[in-house]
């Protein structure tokens, strides 16, 4: 089954955190984390600045993490 996020996941293992600590450590709800992690509803640009600085995720690897391609549209689907 498709997860959306999946190298954003693999962050959050890294750190050693889980995804609720990283929405309280971003001053989200986590509600609103997980509607953003499954894809619900899109990421404001202040919650990506926020997550990444929690996670240490620099500035230039930022859309690597949060703007990956659809499954659907993935080169030679």
């Amino acid at each position: 089954m498709y997860q959306p996020f999946h190298k954003l996941r693999v962050r959050f293992a890294e750190c050693e955190m889980r995804q609720g600590d990283v929405a309280q450590a971003a001053g989200m709800a986590k509600s609103t984390m997980t509607a953003r992690m499954k894809g619900y509803q899109p990421w404001t640009s202040a919650e990506i600045t926020r997550v990444a600085a929690v996670l240490n995720i620099p500035r230039e690897q930022i859309g690597e993490f949060f703007f990956e391609p659809s499954p659907k549209s993935k080169k030679g689907a």
